[in-house]
């Protein structure tokens, strides 16, 4: 019986001799395996931790919770709605009159005062009549956001929605640096190196942008007169030749600060052209400031003012203000069009003599072009009214 009990066995082992082989490894490994024994713990280490977490309890979280989390967390909550301007510290001299470098020492050079020399726009009544029509129409477009400035010269009445807002101003900026350019032009007749209209420029890559005009299909190296870079800023609202003069009147800093220095608040640039995301703002009021200054002898010469006149009276984009007009209104403006902004600024004599000055912004829906007959009913609403005076 033992005897083939032994047997059974001995199969039975034989036949798990894998399960045995593996289980015995284990064994083995576990026996190795040494038994850390179970430490003490030390009283006095103890008591000492709990003091120490005691007292960052009762003193230092209060101070740290009070002087820095409370203040962090409340003041971000209830200070939500304050954007913080980072363009002070990202661009130290972003306030200065004029930016230059001594042995690389910042210097403030103011080039130029004529702050006293522009004058500001005083509207003296209100065509309440006609801004009723206009709020009319703007109800057909609700997803349109308009801002409208217009004034008459022989009454001071005039018109103001959403005037101060700011808006992309997207190529009407053109108009500014037309004047500035003029206005660098007569100061530099004062010094000792003078610029004429006739002057040359070269016209390199580092200029050559896309979007409007078509100087940038143009050949490189090639000298234009600045005359004929600024007819074809206005015109043709070319961006490769608005971007060479705006290089010649200083830059971006040179012209945000010309805009500060004359008291406009708005008006400013934020990159060079072309400007798809609507860095450059303006508002209705500011623009009509700035084409009510055309007749200004003090801030544009007399010799100029016919030439900037000649630029806005030839520009080729009559879809907007014009558009509906009578043949017999003469426009002097410049258009704007990016995709979520659409706009028109100008000058405009009736066929009764009557003279005006009109800016109609839109905020839209990308490319929509609803906002484009938004602008020229509400410029033959205008047109109507005045010339009926």
């Amino acid at each position: 019986m033992k005897a083939q009990r032994q047997t059974v066995l001995n199969d039975y082992y034989i036949y798990n001799q894998p399960y045995y082989q593996e289980n015995e490894q284990r064994y083995k490994k576990l026996t190795r395996r040494k038994i850390k024994p179970k430490r003490k713990i030390n009283f006095f280490a103890f008591l000492f931790a709990c003091l120490l977490l005691g007292l960052w309890s009762c003193y230092v979280f209060p101070y740290t919770f009070d002087n820095i989390l409370r203040p962090l967390y409340v003041n971000r909550i209830l200070n939500r709605n304050i954007k913080f301007d980072v363009k002070n510290y990202v661009y130290p001299t972003y306030k200065y009159l004029a930016n230059s470098y001594l042995l690389d020492t910042p210097l403030i050079v103011p080039r130029r005062e004529n702050v006293k020399n522009f004058a500001h726009i005083r509207v003296l009544g209100e065509f309440s009549s006609t801004k009723a029509k206009l709020l009319e129409l703007f109800k057909k477009y609700p997803n349109l956001t308009p801002a409208v400035f217009v004034w008459e010269y022989s009454s001071g009445k005039g018109i103001e929605i959403n005037a101060d807002v700011p808006y992309a101003s997207a190529s009407i900026i053109k108009i500014p640096i037309a004047f500035e350019l003029m206005r660098l032009i007569d100061f530099s007749s004062t010094t000792q190196n003078p610029i004429t209209l006739k002057d040359k420029r070269k016209y390199t890559d580092e200029f050559k942008t896309e979007g409007s005009g078509k100087l940038q299909y143009s050949q490189s190296n090639v000298d234009y007169t600045l005359d004929h870079l600024a007819n074809i800023m206005i015109t043709n609202s070319d961006n490769s030749a608005t971007n060479m003069l705006l290089y010649e009147i200083g830059g971006i800093d040179g012209f945000n600060r010309d805009m500060r220095n004359i008291g406009l608040k708005t008006t400013s640039m934020g990159g060079w052209l072309p400007d798809i995301e609507g860095r450059n703002k303006t508002t209705a009021r500011e623009m009509s400031t700035i084409l009510y200054n055309i007749n200004n002898p003090n801030y544009v010469p007399v010799k100029y003012n016919n030439v900037l006149k000649e630029y806005l009276g030839n520009t080729k984009n009559t879809h907007l203000l014009k558009e509906k007009l009578p043949v017999d209104a003469m426009v002097l403006h410049k258009t704007g069009n990016i995709g979520k902004m659409l706009g028109d600024s100008g000058i405009i004599y009736t066929g009764n003599g009557k003279k005006y000055i009109v800016t109609i912004l839109v905020k839209r829906p990308k490319n929509d072009y609803n906002a484009k007959l938004l602008i020229q009913d509400a410029s033959l609403i205008i047109y109507n009214d005045i010339n009926s005076l």
